[in-house]
């Protein structure tokens, strides 16, 4: 994965000349992520691959920050997301690129929320709305408008997402579904672009 990775970020860092903000100071840029969640509620994410930090890519790219600055904010941005125990790698590749890896699990019946990369921040999440008995997984959608630039801009989105779960789905828009043992199914969404759907899935736990 990591190779494929590297050479995908080799076209966008030197095409690229700025990075669009999404409503976010993070942005994936190519990644593998997996979900794994029940009619009992327990919940596990898995989110591994390369990210960009806009506020340093843009001071690397647009503004020449020196490397001695640029190790700093590197060494603020690896303790600011360390300090989460959910994060289990970070690696900097270069102007503003890091690889990451992230887990998490739980019981979403109880937190009722949980986010990657965490709710400020939320480009993936579970929610579970107990009045409706409603378990819903959803990324943050990006606007037209934001796509249409980031593809000028030479910056892409690639990635996919897969969705294990033995409830009864009532709603989707993955690109196939896989039967797994017993009640359980694979959801997998391939994105190949940022203008892609937002992965949604809900399923009711009456």
């Amino acid at each position: 994965m990591r190779t494929g990775f590297l050479k995908k970020l080799h076209i966008l860092l030197f095409t690229a000349l700025f990075i669009v903000p999404l409503g976010g100071c993070y942005v994936p840029a190519s990644f593998d992520a997996e979900i794994e969640v029940g009619r009992t509620g327990f919940y596990k994410i898995t989110f591994e691959g390369y990210m960009a930090e806009t506020n340093l890519f843009n001071k690397v790219v647009k503004d020449n920050i020196s490397p001695k600055e640029e190790e700093e904010r590197v060494a603020r941005l690896k303790n600011d997301l360390m300090r989460d125990s959910a994060t289990k790698l970070f690696e900097y590749f270069k102007k503003g690129h890091f690889r990451i890896k992230w887990e998490k699990q739980g019981d979403i019946l109880k937190s009722k929320m949980v986010s990657f990369l965490r709710r400020n921040e939320n480009l993936l999440s579970i929610s579970y709305v107990k009045s409706k008995a409603l378990v819903s997984i959803q990324g943050t959608p990006i606007s037209r408008a934001n796509a249409q630039r980031m593809v000028d801009s030479g910056l892409g989105l690639q990635g996919s997402l897969k969705v294990t779960t033995d409830a009864k789905v009532i709603s989707h828009n993955a690109n196939k579904v896989k039967d797994g043992e017993g009640r359980k199914k694979t959801y997998i969404w391939v994105i190949k672009s940022p203008f892609d759907p937002s992965p949604k899935l809900s399923f009711n736990l009456r």
